[in-house]
């Protein structure tokens, strides 16, 4: 797909509406998309979060000799 650059005499097809949303040539220009995970990520994402944070912590909590080392 090759992209045309927008000459000045173009920029009047840009809009916006009441709520602020932009428009182009009266279509709604989509400037993001939202995410929807399944269930099964939800929790993968959650373990890789918490062991993201242990590894954080943990040559902290040796270094304070919390585990007794």
């Amino acid at each position: 797909m090759a992209f045309k650059p927008i000459g000045i005499d173009e920029l009047d097809n840009f809009q916006f509406d009441g709520k602020g949303r932009l428009h182009w040539k009266g279509e709604a220009v989509v400037l993001e998309k939202r995410l929807k995970l399944e269930a099964y990520q939800v929790w993968l994402a959650t373990l890789a979060t918490i062991g993201a944070l242990l590894s954080v912590v943990h040559p902290f909590l040796v270094s304070w000799h919390i585990f007794g080392f």
